[in-house]
């Protein structure tokens, strides 16, 4: 057996004679067959009575990457992701005249790294998606008990966005451990369970970044302290407020059956949620084996990346407006400060950790990666469990926020709401679910 990286490759399908493969073979291994029996020979157009010859054979080798040596016309191997090659030849047939002699063979080749099917770069994965699926799935059992005690009470729509970004990321990450240990048995795993983790990932990250950005906008918060910002009824005023406040106002829209005029908000924050199922479904079409949405190698990665930088950009601007409406208590502007650059450190984090990752050896990379972005999203769904389970001690924007009061106390928002003829609040049973 002839091992080959894909450097040599090209050259090794140009080449007529064995020899002449075989000297571009990064390793050359023999294989020793043993003899397992006689069994009945069920392949096509052989006869229930005929049998064949069993032999088995195991070779274990190493396969560095970079390959030792130099490439053709003295160059250096780049440090990078590599495909090898294996070929079984007998090099005697071309020298020989064996027709009379050789065998009708047929033959399974398994290739295992180590003793089961899951690549190299996978490993430690897979005790991060535990610890991602233990963490996630806490957090979601502890907003869903302060949401089942709210139950013949009010409740605020946003702590429901944050339990959908923590329950997709566990759902992602129980999906994902599946598809490994499928795909650690048979080399194949799930395609269905891997791209339901790519999407689970994709919908967690699109509602973290529509809190955010909804959140440092000014949603949740009375009209008396977010100021005249949102007021503009001009197209660039209604877009404004939709980049700025896209969860706000996509329930704005929904809960006013499009009459309040928020169509282009609602709009932002659904093209926000498909652009990031369009990048994690396009991701599938460079790597089908495991999950690559994060992965900067290809287009849709670096596509990621950008758009987090965009939506940073964005973010803060919305918290600099509210900072700076001439509304905003000062303990409240300390706060923004504060959530602005965690936020800020969160929209950022990817194109960080890209840069970090790109000093790392190749075959680093891609667990640097992996664990980076986990890091990244539990600590931000952490931070949205805290700003919405607080209670009014907790920081001023719990003093003042909606998610933790009645918004029948604030009478501007009461006010906006008639004149604009839409509820800021639905009704589920006995149950008051905040919209504003």
């Amino acid at each position: 057996m002839h091992i080959y990286a894909d450097e040599e490759w090209p050259a090794v399908k140009r080449a007529t004679l064995c020899s002449q493969k075989v000297s571009l073979a990064q390793k050359s291994l023999p294989i020793v067959f043993d003899y397992k029996g006689m069994m009945p020979d069920t392949r096509p157009g052989k006869k229930k009575t005929d049998r064949a010859e069993i032999y088995t054979s195991r070779i274990q080798a190493e396969i560095e990457n970079p390959p030792s040596g130099r490439i053709a016309q003295g160059k250096e191997r780049k440090d990078r992701s590599r495909y090898f090659y294996f070929l079984i030849d007998d090099c005697s047939l071309e020298r020989y005249n064996h027709d009379d002699k050789a065998p009708d063979i047929t033959f399974d080749a398994t290739i295992l790294n180590g003793s089961d099917h899951l690549p190299a770069d996978e490993a430690g994965i897979g005790f991060l998606l535990v610890l991602t699926l233990a963490f996630s799935g806490a957090l979601t059992m502890l907003l869903l008990f302060k949401l089942l005690r709210t139950i013949g009470g009010e409740v605020h729509v946003a702590i429901i966005i944050v339990i959908a970004a923590c329950g997709c990321n566990a759902a992602s990450s129980l999906c994902e451990l599946i598809h490994r240990s499928v795909f650690a048995a048979n080399g194949v795993g799930s395609y269905s369970l891997d791209a339901l983790s790519s999407h689970f990932e994709a919908l967690s990250d699109s509602f973290v970044a529509l809190i955010l950005l909804s959140i440092g906008g000014g949603w949740t918060l009375p009209s008396d302290v977010k100021g005249d910002g949102f007021k503009s009824e001009s197209g660039a005023g209604k877009l404004m407020k939709g980049v700025r406040n896209p969860a706000g106002s996509l329930i704005d829209f929904i809960s006013s059956k499009g009459v309040s005029g928020s169509g282009t908000g609602g709009f932002v924050a659904l093209s926000l949620i498909l652009i990031h199922a369009g990048l994690a479904q396009w991701g599938r079409t460079f790597d089908d084996d495991f999950d690559t949405y994060h992965a900067l190698e290809h287009p849709p990665g670096r596509a990621l990346m950008f758009l987090r930088i965009f939506l940073g950009l964005v973010f803060i601007t919305g918290v600099g407006m509210i900072r700076s409406s001439g509304r905003c208590p000062p303990s409240l502007m300390s706060f923004l400060t504060k959530f602005g650059l965690v936020g800020l450190s969160y929209f950022a984090s990817l194109p960080g950790v890209s840069l970090f990752c790109k000093t790392l050896p190749y075959y680093q990379r891609h667990q640097a990666l992996h664990w980076g972005a986990a890091i990244v999203q539990a600590c931000s769904l952490a931070s949205l469990t805290w700003l919405f389970i607080g209670n009014s001690d907790s920081s001023a924007y719990h003093r003042l926020s909606r998610v933790s009061k009645d918004a029948a106390t604030d009478m501007t928002a009461d006010l906006a709401a008639s004149g604009s003829g839409r509820s800021t609040s639905w009704k589920f049973g006995k149950t008051k679910i905040n919209i504003d």
